[in-house]
């Protein structure tokens, strides 16, 4: 018998792969069970750290960080939340709780905002926060998945000290009425095929009145499918006002017309005497 022979293997029998593929997906049922959770993630990145480094010094720079940690890590912690790690100028963390982390966003806002009042650092020291809840996988103390990268994406579309949120983020929250949020855009990520919703955390209670004020409210996730109130206002004025002019240009034709049709049966009806 050759060796050619000798090693050719036997054909697997089915039941042996239905086996298998059962086996298989018990283990992957496992794995997601026990290494994926569905988590709020939260990035913050940090405005003007660059600058001061550049313009003050190492000194004020290590100033600047001592600050922003005394800050930020409270703020993660005292929400039930998780520091995973830091980035550049910025940290990654989650929560269990959606709402957790939005608290924890607000705080790091407000306490941003009294750094700045303080006049310790000669410019204002602002902050990108972005949040995205779902499925991530959790190893050991770091957190893996699309998102976590979308969460990333979220806080490099937000203004410097907002912060933006997903529609996940925002659904997820158990008590809506506790921090004044709204949708304020569609934002397209990068990597992601269509647009998403997103919705801003309002912190500051001046921008908060302002915005209810001017009667954004609950803007709809389609902007375009609704009228705004600010249009709805300006047809209940301009239709009337529209209506009116057409009747009185109407009226104006009309009475024209009538003195037209009077002059010339006033001149068919007048003989002219015959000349002599």
């Amino acid at each position: 018998m050759s060796n050619s022979e000798n090693t050719r293997q036997e054909p697997q029998d089915p039941q042996d792969i239905e086996a298998f593929l059962e086996q298989r997906a018990q283990l992957e049922s496992m794995m997601q069970e026990k290494f994926t959770k569905f988590l709020t993630v939260m990035f913050t990145d940090l405005k003007g750290s660059t600058t001061i480094a550049e313009t003050e010094g190492d000194m004020v720079s290590r100033m600047l960080i001592k600050e922003h940690n005394d800050i930020v890590m409270p703020a993660i912690r005292e929400n039930n939340g998780v520091f995973v790690k830091s980035i550049g100028d910025g940290t990654l963390s989650h929560f269990e709780n959606a709402q957790d982390a939005v608290r924890a966003a607000v705080r790091i806002q407000k306490g941003l905002d009294e750094l700045n009042m303080s006049k310790k650092f000669k410019i204002p020291i602002l902050m990108r926060i972005g949040l995205h809840s779902g499925k991530c996988i959790v190893e050991k103390n770091d957190i893996f998945g699309d998102t976590v990268n979308t969460a990333s994406r979220f806080e490099s579309s937000a203004t410097p000290g907002d912060i933006l949120m997903s529609e996940d983020t925002y659904n997820a929250m158990s008590d809506k009425s506790e921090i004044y949020c709204r949708f304020v855009k569609q934002v397209m990520l990068k990597g992601k095929k269509e647009p998403y919703n997103a919705y801003k955390a309002f912190w500051n209670p001046q921008e908060i009145e302002l915005d209810m004020t001017q009667g954004a409210g609950t803007t709809p996730a389609n902007p375009l499918a609704k009228p705004t109130s600010k249009l709805k206002l300006i047809l209940i004025v301009l239709i009337p006002l529209l209506l009116v002019l057409l009747l009185t240009l109407r009226s104006k034709m009309g009475e024209q017309i009538g003195l037209g049709n009077e002059s010339r049966s006033i001149s068919h009806s007048v003989t002219m005497p015959d000349e002599k």
